[in-house]
């Protein structure tokens, strides 16, 4: 028990939520399954839920209001119980994934009645035939996982200061970076914005439909002063591989050493959010229409890197201060091109508000307009040739 009294509270908080997920999906499942089935005793399954979700919320506000004790202590031991022991083991790990996953892939796999009869008697078990039954069953491992993650950040020592994320105002070291084509790449740059994007692993395809679309609109982003950089986490050749016909400046960090310095991290989250799987699904189904029709690489399945990495965006001045930025919570968590210029252009509108009292005095004028908020306003450029 003894690793468990460093919990962080949002590590907690978020296991608990998750949990409380666990718990209503394996309800709607069993009761629906119940009726389907007239199986009445799949009803425990909403009683067992009704009690542990008060039990784990229950805990986590004692382990909130005490700091340390016995009480304190068996709050965390029944905390555990409810989210590692019911929600992750008994409904995750045992009915998610052998009473569905399981049972699924060896069923359409092709297994033999006699194996499915005797991993799978009746009438505990039902074979697929039901479609909603079956999803549901499945769906209950990915809340479940996401317990699991969460408990184990819980037990880890806080991020070191280089892992930790940066603000706003924040201001960046000057520094000289390479592109995969051996051009070099100021940061900040001396004359307009940079937008320091952050993907995932070369080869993503996520991370490849969301560029395209800056690539298609390069003309507008050159013409509001803001200068693309594309970090990845994977080497110069990987990304020779993936990446050599994507016209911006593309950095390799395979030791991941922006990243950290720039606080942005890795997450089950980036796969396992439901708000990242329509995302991740058509950019596979686009990818693999560009590997057919235009005989492009096949995406990477075991990435340097992983393929837990969360994207991240910084908009930075040419003073290096950090004027917004997005830290994402999946996959396919970013700007998009039209936020990204709505941005630019709100920023723009507030300098040029903070200049119209002052107009009438030259200098007071200069002043107003000295830092980032002048580059805003003065960054619209024609574009480079």
């Amino acid at each position: 028990m003894s690793s468990i009294q460093t919990l962080s509270r949002g590590g907690a908080a978020e296991a608990a939520r998750y949990a409380s997920g666990v718990l209503l999906l394996t309800s709607i499942h069993h009761a629906y399954g119940a009726y389907v089935y007239n199986t009445p005793w799949r009803y425990h399954a909403v009683l067992v839920a009704g009690v542990t979700v008060p039990l784990i919320f229950g805990a986590l506000a004692v382990m909130r209001s005490h700091r340390s004790g016995v009480l304190r202590m068996l709050a965390q031991g029944l905390f555990v119980v409810g989210t590692l022991g019911v929600a992750v083991l008994m409904i995750g790990t045992f009915e998610g994934l052998y009473n569905h996953v399981v049972k699924n892939l060896l069923y359409f796999g092709g297994a033999s009645s006699a194996l499915m009869m005797r991993l799978f008697p009746a009438p505990t078990y039902e074979m697929p035939n039901d479609v909603f039954f079956e999803i549901t069953g499945v769906l209950q491992v990915v809340p479940a996982a996401l317990v699991a993650w969460y408990l184990y950040r819980m037990t880890q020592r806080p991020r070191t200061a280089h892992t930790r994320k940066i603000h706003t105002d924040t201001v960046v070291a000057p520094r000289e970076l390479v592109t995969i084509q051996g051009q070099t790449v100021s940061i900040p740059p001396p004359d307009r914005l940079v937008h320091l994007q952050f993907r995932r692993f070369a080869g993503c395809p996520v991370c490849n439909l969301h560029l395209q679309s800056f690539v298609r609109r390069m003309d507008e982003i050159v013409s509001m002063g803001i200068h693309e950089v594309v970090i990845f986490h994977s080497s110069i050749d990987d990304l020779l591989h993936y990446e050599r016909d994507l016209p911006l400046a593309v950095i390799a960090d395979p030791d991941k050493r922006l990243y950290g310095e720039f606080g942005v991290e890795r997450s089950p989250r980036a796969l396992l959010d439901p708000r990242a799987w329509m995302p991740i699904a058509r950019a596979v189904l686009h990818s693999v229409l560009q590997t057919f029709r235009e005989r492009r690489p096949v995406p990477p399945v075991m990435p340097h890197g992983g393929s837990l990495g969360m994207p991240a965006d910084f908009l930075i001045a040419s003073d290096g201060r950090v004027l917004a930025l997005k830290y994402g919570r999946h996959a396919d968590d970013q700007w998009s091109v039209d936020e990204l210029l709505a941005l630019v252009r709100a920023m723009r509108r507030r300098a040029e508000d903070a200049a119209a009292p002052q107009s009438r005095d030259p200098q007071a004028l200069a002043n107003c307009f000295d830092g980032p908020l002048a580059q805003l306003r003065q960054s619209s450029v024609e574009p480079r040739s």
